[in-house]
């Protein structure tokens, strides 16, 4: 196995998007016109109680209980679609959704008043909470790095470093957490994630999941959030992009969606 030491100067792009066809995707584009989509698949939902009963699953005692009381109990299941253009690689992206509901209106006033008093809708569950990759790189001084097997390509080399700059050591193994979760017993959940040598992030992110427990007389929405940072691999465009390149500080893309059946 052959070994190089590379020494790379990281420029990540916050970009201000371009909307694409519909108000589930938008583009980020380079200086030079490197295209990078960002897309938001409709979410799947539906009444998570029902489907444990119907997989014969048990229900928790404390699911049973949030029933009784009148709180709905959604699962709510996100796509999120990346696709980075030729010589460009997404390096982190983050989708969080604000946990909101609609008036309830073939509900009487009286059922209104009495859900608006309670809590807004929080997350029972989010998954996964965690996925972990072992990293098999060893990290030299400065902005070196020793790379294993084929490490010529740039955005290989720009993601290693990323990957490096990320690593933690648990239980004597050098470590990246290349997802993780939070939002539980919050009204507002999400998954931040980034690309590492053996998982880009490219294509569609699927596999994530949140069960919303929804106060009685609501319905369910969600409010999406997704951001992302890009690396540009053209040293020219990725220069260019960073002095003359338009700048967000918000989210790359924004979409509210209905997340209960009627």
């Amino acid at each position: 196995m052959s070994e190089d030491t590379v020494d790379v100067e990281l420029a990540v792009i916050g970009f201000e998007p371009d909307k694409g066809p519909g108000e589930d995707q938008a583009e980020t584009r380079t200086f030079l016109g490197k295209r990078n989509v960002v897309r938001l698949g409709a979410p799947r939902y539906g009444n998570y109680l029902a489907e444990l009963r119907g997989r014969g699953a048990a229900v928790p005692t404390e699911l049973k209980q949030r029933s009784r009381e009148g709180y709905g109990l959604q699962y709510v299941r996100p796509t999120l679609t990346l696709l980075p253009d030729r010589g460009c690689a997404f390096i982190a992206a983050e989708l969080s959704v604000e946990l909101l509901t609609s008036p309830p209106s073939a509900h009487g006033p009286g059922v209104a008043a009495a859900a608006g008093s309670r809590a807004r809708p929080i997350a029972y569950d989010v998954r996964p909470r965690e996925l972990m990759e072992e990293f098999p790189y060893s990290r030299h001084s400065g902005t070196k790095y020793e790379l294993g097997g084929e490490g010529g390509a740039e955005l290989g080399k720009l993601i290693a470093k990323v990957t490096a700059e990320n690593s933690v050591e648990r239980n004597g193994v050098r470590v990246v957490r290349r997802l993780y979760s939070y939002g539980v017993n919050f009204s507002e959940v999400g998954w931040r994630m980034q690309a590492t040598v053996d998982h880009e992030l490219a294509g569609d992110v699927h596999d994530l999941e949140f069960i919303a427990q929804v106060p009685v007389g609501t319905a369910l929405v969600g409010k999406f959030h997704i951001a992302a940072d890009i690396a540009i691999n053209t040293t020219a465009d990725r220069w260019l992009t960073a002095s003359f390149g338009p700048r967000s500080p918000g989210p790359v893309l924004e979409v509210a969606y209905p997340l209960t059946s009627p």
